[in-house]
């Protein structure tokens, strides 16, 4: 039995996140809900390697996030190259999903569980015109940002915090706390683009720290939000999360030997 590794890219517009749904089949045909990511990779492998394997991801990207460097892993008895899969995938994947690299890895790797951190990207348009290309992929502001202020705020949540201000209102998790490696806030023109990279992350933390980073850089919030959100660990203070169509996963790191 072989272990492989994948590296996909997707647009997440047309698909209800990452994680297959309900019972664990892809959505038919006349199935008025959006299919999954994994939903649809699952059934590319079986097609491709005629066997039952089950893609498993290093986490759920929700409906409409996109990404360009998802980790996802399956096992095989096939033989079939690495590169020979991969061709052979993307020759079967919908357009909006594609396999940039294949690789052999070692039988205890694990997509979500050998992973050390991520980083996501959100990207904003500044001003009143986007272009149609970008429109699906940005959020847009219309109104000028203190984008100064919001780069010395983000700096406070660098380092291991209790993050449970930053979670879905209503959802509980055991442990709150994650570290945040990379935090960054930069202004090219008229985009926009903030990075975030931690060892994990609650469930749309992301979206959250962004919408209140838009907050403070409208001046909506005041300067020292973002250390007293950390404090308080109340989701209801925080700015609103931002659109998921804005959100990219762009890597997943792993350690030697993954």
């Amino acid at each position: 039995m072989r272990t492989l590794k994948l590296t996909v890219a997707y647009d997440g517009t047309g698909f209800s996140g990452w994680q297959v749904q309900g019972s664990g089949t892809q959505h038919t045909a006349h199935s008025t809900q959006k299919p999954t990511i994994q939903g649809t990779l699952n059934a590319a492998c079986q097609t491709v390697l005629r066997e039952d394997v089950r893609v498993l991801g290093s986490g759920r990207t929700d409906a409409g996030v996109h990404a360009i460097g998802q980790v996802a892993h399956l096992k095989t008895r096939s033989a079939i190259a690495p590169e020979r899969l991969r061709m052979a995938l993307n020759g079967v994947l919908p357009p909006a999903i594609s396999v940039m690299d294949v690789e052999e890895a070692p039988a205890s790797f694990h997509a979500q569980f050998s992973a050390v951190s991520k980083r996501y990207r959100y990207q904003i348009v500044l001003g009143p015109a986007v272009l149609p290309f970008e429109r699906p992929y940005v959020k847009q502001v219309h109104v000028p940002l203190n984008v100064a202020l919001m780069r010395r705020e983000a700096a406070a949540l660098l380092g291991r915090h209790d993050m449970a201000a930053f979670q879905s209102v209503g959802r509980k998790v055991r442990d709150t706390r994650r570290t945040i490696s990379h935090l960054s806030v930069r202004r090219q023109g008229a985009h926009l683009t903030i990075e975030v990279e931690a060892d994990g992350f609650l469930y749309k933390m992301v979206r959250r720290i962004v919408g209140t980073l838009l907050e403070i850089g409208r001046g909506r919030l005041p300067p020292g939000t973002m250390a007293a959100l950390l404090k308080s660990r109340d989701p209801l203070k925080t700015g609103a999360p931002v659109p998921a169509k804005g959100l990219t996963l762009v890597v997943v790191r792993y350690g030697q030997g993954n």
